[in-house]
């Protein structure tokens, strides 16, 4: 980028329209016709034009109403240098867009000021530009700016040919971000996302916030392998970044999904049609799991056919009429969505009611704020209500499950996650759930995330889980003592379970050791009760 271009066909009166302005710290190029003007212009981009108004080719008055027709070369102040003699640029020369006007010879301390002026005047106007096309908390393109730039992309490889991809991203359980540290925290995280892109794309690509927690990047002269390299680098640099960054977020893993489309998809016939498929990749990656990068060209089909889908999707539809209803609302109800697992397996709502005291508790115990102690109880009640898509054979087995039914069971945290899924309100318990087979020495389940990889939430419901699940009789074994569990709990501790939450249950249970027994022993009761009944 230059400060001026003077287009003049008078060598001499260049070179000293040059001279006077280098002397003031004016960085020049100079053309001598409207055809060099042009091509100089598109290459240094300068904030003013001073344009002779005879030029050997063109009009200047017909040359900056040309100029203003393009888009890509708006913005520029534009200066009209009238022959000796001519009169004044008129009417029809102001509306073609000059901003000011000279004669020569050109007198110097006129010619400062009229450039000055440009300089100020195209700063604001870049200012009001970038204000337009950009989002105030990202400084990224803005949506709008973002589908313009698509639209002229996708127009430009039909015409021209060449490579082009748009790949989308959303971050995984924002909203529990949001909801358990308050949205300055949020707002950060929207920033350091923004800088991990900017940091990993070429000075080609345009990036930008599509909405909420969701960005996009549109890559020219990019094969589909580059788009899913360049996903990839984003998507390890997000987790590494921001928990290193923001020091609330250390034992909140931030991930995020990424959807890729390309314009040689024979399926993109328009702008639209490679957004949509876009976000049909975004969504595949969702559903299969978050924290992964998809393409259009991606075809997936996790389930299996033992999983007994059409309760799945009853259940499902259910929750997705309580998504309108507030947080509140929904926890009042929750016991109605329990008595469903009651009617499977009688074992597991008592356990769910247990696991939301057991890890709220603890979670208190250990000094976690409110809102995440809240959310963890939350995930305790739902965490098992995958279980109504699993078969009563596998449910009630009392002989030890086969590889096939082990992965069968493995699915229940995916199924509650996708139940709830509809529920906006709930992501912080989502984001909980769907990692609480995550052991501590990483040799968990889905993502084998280790140490404080794992979201602290989801840390302490496995031991809730386990404690419960030890000291409650099960179809396939009696039930522990609560001294007999914790000691089981105590020697994996730092394999399977977090060392601090291990030591926060033991701290518990010292403080509200009569409380425990109590539940303890209800639920004994109260189960082998139900099991007479079978």
């Amino acid at each position: 980028m230059c400060d001026v271009c003077i287009i003049d066909r008078d060598v001499t009166d260049a070179k000293a329209t040059q001279d006077t302005l280098a002397s003031a710290g004016y960085d020049c190029i100079i053309a001598h016709c409207a055809r060099e003007g042009w091509k100089a212009i598109e290459e240094t981009s300068p904030r003013v034009v001073i344009c002779e108004r005879r030029l050997p080719d063109e009009d200047g008055i017909e040359f900056c109403a040309r100029l203003r027709e393009s888009p890509d070369l708006e913005g520029m102040f534009f200066i009209i240098v009238n022959e000796p003699g001519d009169s004044a640029v008129n009417l029809d020369g102001i509306d073609s867009g000059i901003d000011d006007y000279l004669s020569k010879p050109i007198d110097p301390v006129y010619l400062l000021a009229r450039v000055r002026v440009g300089m100020r005047m195209s700063e604001v106007n870049e200012r009001l530009r970038k204000a337009a096309i950009t989002d105030g908390l990202t400084d990224l393109y803005n949506h709008d700016y973002l589908n313009c730039i698509i639209e002229r992309e996708v127009k430009r490889a039909r015409r021209y040919g060449g490579r082009l991809s748009l790949i989308m991203i959303d971050l995984d359980f924002f909203k529990a971000i949001n909801d358990t540290y308050g949205h300055l925290v949020g707002n950060d995280t929207l920033v350091q996302v923004a800088r991990v892109l900017k940091d990993n794309v070429r000075d080609v690509d345009a990036v930008g916030r599509f909405g909420g927690e969701e960005f996009a990047i549109v890559t020219t002269e990019a094969t589909l392998e580059d788009a899913v390299n360049i996903s990839e680098r984003i998507r390890h640099g997000i987790t590494d970044t921001i928990n290193t960054n923001i020091e609330v977020l250390a034992d909140h893993r931030v991930t995020a999904s990424f959807g890729i489309a390309t314009a040689d998809d024979a399926r993109v016939r328009s702008a639209a049609d490679l957004v949509d498929l876009a976000d049909k990749a975004l969504y595949a990656a969702k559903s299969a799991g978050r924290n992964r990068v998809c393409t259009a060209f991606d075809v997936t089909d996790d389930a299996l056919p033992v999983i007994e889908g059409k309760e799945v999707e009853g259940l499902r539809k259910q929750v997705a009429i309580l998504s309108v209803q507030a947080k509140e609302v929904y926890v009042q109800t929750v016991s109605s969505l329990l008595q469903a697992l009651e009617e499977k397996d009688p074992f597991t709502a008592r356990h769910s009611l247990n696991v939301a005291y057991y890890g709220e508790h603890t979670a208190r115990t250990m000094g976690l704020n409110e809102p995440l102690s809240v959310s963890i109880k939350n995930a305790g009640l739902l965490h098992d209500i995958g279980k109504v898509g699993i078969p009563d054979r596998i449910l009630m087995k009392p002989t030890k499950l086969t590889a096939v039914e082990e992965m069968v069971m493995r699915q229940v945290p995916a199924i509650s996650v996708r139940i709830i899924d509809y529920l906006r309100i709930l992501e912080s318990e989502m984001h909980i759930i769907r990692h609480q087979g995550e052991y501590f020495d990483g040799s968990g389940y889905p993502d084998g995330l280790r140490g404080e990889q794992i979201p602290i939430g989801s840390r302490v419901l496995l031991v809730a889980n386990a404690f419960d699940a030890m000291t409650t009789d099960r179809v396939y074994r009696a039930c522990r003592s609560i001294d007999e569990a914790y000691e089981e709990i105590e020697a994996n501790s730092g394999r399977q379970f977090d060392p601090k939450v291990v030591c926060a249950l033991k701290r518990f249970m010292e403080e509200h050791r009569e409380d425990v027994l109590e539940r303890v022993q209800i639920s004994i009761d109260s189960l082998r009760v139900s099991a007479a009944t079978l």
